[in-house]
């Protein structure tokens, strides 16, 4: 027989710290066993609620309700009624069904965000109660720029999970902004102007731009003032988010666009910085992707005394007051990192 939610806060107040929070607990389910007393008359219980939710989560993950079901040793048959019970309580459809395959409503989608919380609220109690909050764990689902990642995050990531060994990070790279929603990521690192949004933001600081070529690209004795830089042929990324891209400023004369012809488009700035290490144009780049090749001279700097835009660097996420401990551990970190690294 399941314990009763009164029991269960009687356990964690003597195991976790902070017992106004637990007061809080027990306070909000007094006030949902009133709103859901006429839904448990009907055979709709506390536990049972959770049961539909964690058949939900699985038929995502899992792809069926059948597969759910199997997971969760249940019959197809009654996984399924889990989940129309769900769609019941809540008067929504939360799944398109066909024989094929699932995909989710729009509500559907709303309400695996709010479930995923609640369920990993639940995990880091029970870390906590068993452990205490010095023992983080649980996943991280992290979304990262695809080369800051490889170049510059990646040693950070490392030593954060080396002190953590129970945390998991999942890591989602990827040069485009992808929507925290709907990529079902807790929170990501950006780079450029953020569109208008509801995220939450910590700068971490900012990004210096460089311009850059291979030093057979220029003839001996060339010149390389704004006009002739302008005559020479670009590697263009197509996923800056700069307004200020392909921008110098001499501060005397103001700025200048250099606009030559593109020979060269992509969304991967790596393949770009290789694409003029081979000699094929300039390319207009992180100074964190370009350092290397600058240093062993693969690369030359173009109008270094001219400044370029620096772009802003912070991680966004969509909650500020229900972040797990994990989360907010990471932020802090990786906060910490750049006021170190970059001050």
């Amino acid at each position: 027989m399941a314990p009763s939610v009164s029991i269960i806060i009687s356990f964690y107040s003597q195991h976790v710290r902070g017992v106004a929070i637990l007061n809080k607990i027990a306070k909000r389910w007094n006030v949902a066993k009133m709103k859901c007393h006429r839904s448990c008359n009907e055979g709709i219980g506390f536990m049972d609620r959770f049961r539909q939710i964690e058949v939900f989560i699985a038929a995502v993950e899992h792809g069926s309700i059948a597969a759910a079901g199997r997971a969760l040793d249940l019959s197809p048959a009654m996984a399924g009624k889990y989940l129309s019970a769900l769609e019941s309580t809540l008067g929504t459809r939360l799944m398109h069904r066909s024989t094929r395959a699932l995909s989710l409503t729009e509500a559907g989608q709303q309400y695996l965000v709010a479930s995923e919380r609640i369920i990993d609220a639940l995990l880091e109690a029970d870390a906590e109660a068993r452990e205490g909050r010095s023992q983080l764990a649980g996943e991280i689902r992290l979304g990262v720029p695809r080369a800051f990642g490889t170049l510059t995050l990646a040693p950070m990531l490392a030593a954060f999970c080396s002190a953590h060994p129970r945390i998991t990070l999942n890591l989602h790279t990827d040069e485009r902004y992808v929507d925290l929603v709907d990529g079902r990521l807790d929170l990501a690192v950006r780079i450029g102007q953020l569109p208008d949004s509801a995220l939450h933001t910590r700068p971490l600081g900012s990004i210096r731009m460089g311009l850059c070529c291979a030093p057979g690209l220029l003839a001996p004795g060339a010149r390389r003032d704004v006009s002739h830089i302008c005559q020479l042929p670009r590697l263009v990324f197509t996923e800056a988010r700069s307004p200020g891209d392909w921008m110098v400023s001499d501060g005397k004369n103001g700025a200048h666009v250099i606009d030559g012809p593109a020979v060269m488009r992509s969304d991967d700035i790596i393949l770009l910085v290789r694409a003029a290490i081979e000699g094929l144009g300039i390319v207009y780049a992180p100074m964190f992707v370009l350092d290397e090749p600058l240093k062993d001279g693969r690369l030359v700097r173009l109008l270094a005394d001219h400044q370029a835009t620096r772009l802003d660097l912070q991680i966004v996420y969509t909650d500020r007051h229900h972040q797990p401990a994990r989360v907010r551990a990471l932020i802090d970190y990786l906060a910490a990192c750049f006021q170190e690294a970059w001050t």
